[in-house]
């Protein structure tokens, strides 16, 4: 499971990513550093923090997280694969967040 947060975290964003973690899903949380400090105590170690000035640093963290998933090779090749789409979607979003 990906979630990609990057203008706050709306209720229904919030109550699937919970459901997620209930059920005990693989997932990743990909938020822009300004929400990152909100984020931290709902999904500690599920999340990585995407800055566009410094991608590497996002790839890393979504390497090491899948590090620690106890999943078959073939999910964590998928959730690689959706983070770096999400993670290239929002370096190439435009310049205007607010």
């Amino acid at each position: 499971m990906l979630g990609v947060i990057g203008a706050g975290l709306t209720e229904a964003c919030r109550q699937e990513l919970n459901t997620g973690m209930t059920l005990h899903k693989n997932m990743i949380v990909m938020s822009y550093p300004a929400f990152a400090q909100q984020l931290q105590p709902y999904f500690g170690t599920n999340l990585v923090v995407i800055d566009p000035t410094n991608p590497d640093e996002a790839e890393i963290g979504i390497v090491r997280h899948l590090k620690t998933v106890d999943a078959q090779q073939n999910a964590k090749k998928a959730l690689l694969a959706l983070g770096t789409l999400a993670l290239g979607l929002l370096i190439l979003a435009p310049a205007d967040r607010n």
